[in-house]
């Protein structure tokens, strides 16, 4: 399978990043990508980005560098039972997307039940595109009813290839969210989550994850441009122009 886009990347805005944007675009085009979301982490995170960082973004980012699409978007982080997120919805709404993802540094482990309440609240958020890594085992939660509801309220799951040396232990709940998938005919993104340009478009693991529940490459979002295209056009109404 190839793969046009990589959705979940963080530039050296971070400071536990290492690239800069052009570099990870120069990495991307040179992988064959045709489409780079740039999601840097939201400012609840230790070193997260200001506002102002994704304000700047919609204003002074070319849409195309070094050959490859940007979309601009965040990995925004849940803070509260609530399903809040950490950047105001007038900075969320011009953004092309947004992942929403629980991170330890931010929010608690909780029990089953009131993990699941959060997840519940942030699918109602109009705002929310994917929600990323969520095989997390400090951050159990009913994955069954969640996904269960992507479909409804238009969710994308993320299969996150950086999972397995970051959230260690996530290995049999990504394999179970992947089959959850399936069975509701969930859309989802095999995502890098790269720091570093040289692990732009490294999707093999999230990959294998798919193979291994034997999902529908028709319900992969970024293996196809033109499926990528149709998704942005209906979701946003915006263009992806590049070939």
């Amino acid at each position: 399978m190839k793969f046009v886009a990589d959705l979940h990347t963080h530039t050296n805005v971070c400071h536990h990043a290492f690239s800069s944007l052009e570099e990870m675009c120069r990495a991307a085009h040179e992988k064959g990508l045709k489409v780079l979301g740039m999601t840097d982490h939201g400012p609840k995170m230790t070193d997260g980005c200001h506002p102002w960082h994704f304000a700047s973004a919609v204003g002074n980012l070319p849409r195309i560098i070094n050959g490859v699409y940007v979309l601009r978007g965040i990995e925004a982080d849940i803070t509260s039972p609530k399903g809040a997120l950490d950047l105001e919805d007038e900075y969320l709404a011009k953004l092309d997307y947004v992942v929403a993802s629980l991170h330890r540094d931010v929010i608690q482990p909780s029990t089953i039940g009131e993990l699941t309440c959060i997840m519940e609240n942030v699918i109602h958020n109009p705002y929310v595109t994917i929600l990323g890594h969520m095989g997390d085992p400090i951050f159990n939660f009913d994955y069954e009813y969640i996904i269960s509801q992507c479909n409804k309220y238009d969710k994308v799951v993320e299969l996150n290839s950086n999972s397995p040396f970051s959230r260690i232990g996530s290995e049999k709940n990504c394999h179970k969210i992947a089959a959850l998938c399936k069975k509701y005919s969930v859309p989802i993104v095999c995502n890098s989550d790269a720091h570093f340009s040289g692990k732009v478009g490294d999707l093999e693991h999230a990959l294998s994850v798919a193979r291994d529940v034997d999902f529908p490459e028709e319900l992969i979002l970024n293996s196809s441009l033109e499926r990528l295209k149709k998704f942005f056009k209906e979701k946003k109404g915006l263009e992806i122009d590049i070939e």
